[in-house]
């Protein structure tokens, strides 16, 4: 009788393991996430810093909501800062972008100075945090591509 409670314990262990394992091979949403840093050159003292997502996931498993939702505010929050720095400012305008990593969530901050097309100069301060379930890798964040 012990040897049945036993056999049956094992192959119920298994038979877990064996759904864990299917479930994180073929059914768990794992995104690789990659931000860079990319610096935009306009003209002599005009310039700014701006954010490359990088993201490749399997098309085939399910998106989480939470996951998408944050990606699509990143994207908005992202493009509206680059416009207002593209179209809005002119030389002499300097903001660089940095990055913090808190509790699995992301905070990106952008600092400096810019100029307005009236010629006054303002300080430049904008910050969001978001959370992409998956602490996404700052590869050569240090790094400033051109």
């Amino acid at each position: 009788m012990k040897r049945k409670v036993g056999y049956a314990l094992c192959g119920l262990v298994a038979v877990l393991l064996s759904l864990f394992l299917i479930y994180d091979n073929f059914i768990a949403f794992k995104p690789v996430i990659i931000f860079q840093r990319f610096r935009v050159n306009i003209e002599e003292d005009y310039n700014f810093e701006a954010a490359n997502l990088i993201m490749a996931y399997d098309e085939q498993r399910p998106v989480p909501a939470t996951f998408a939702e944050n990606e699509i505010n990143y994207l908005e929050w992202s493009n509206d800062i680059f416009d207002d720095l593209y179209y809005n400012y002119m030389a002499p305008t300097d903001v660089k972008l940095s990055a913090a990593i808190n509790q699995g969530k992301v905070t990106f901050t952008y600092q400096g100075y810019v100029t307005t097309k009236q010629g006054e100069k303002l300080d430049y301060f904008k910050e969001a945090t978001f959370d992409f379930i998956k602490v996404p890798e700052m590869k050569n964040f240090d790094k400033v591509y051109d």
